[in-house]
């Protein structure tokens, strides 16, 4: 079975990132195939700890700025 190149988006380098219960979300990558993204939040600048989150999850104008459906 043939891997696709494009299943995993590297983000960190667009500086996308969002405000939620007094943190800083930063999304660090994309993984297209599960709809997930890697991040890394922040509270008072001081970074707390990596997780994982759903795509759903994303306000929407982060959303729209990776659209996985526009390829």
């Amino acid at each position: 079975m043939a891997k696709d190149k494009n299943s995993i988006i590297d983000l960190s380098k667009n500086n996308l990132q969002f405000e939620e219960r007094n943190q800083t979300i930063k999304l660090l990558t994309f993984r297209t195939q599960t709809m997930s993204l890697d991040i890394a939040i922040f509270e008072k600048d001081k970074f707390i700890k990596n997780s994982t989150m759903v795509f759903a999850h994303l306000p929407k104008k982060l959303k729209a700025k990776l659209n996985p459906t526009s390829k």
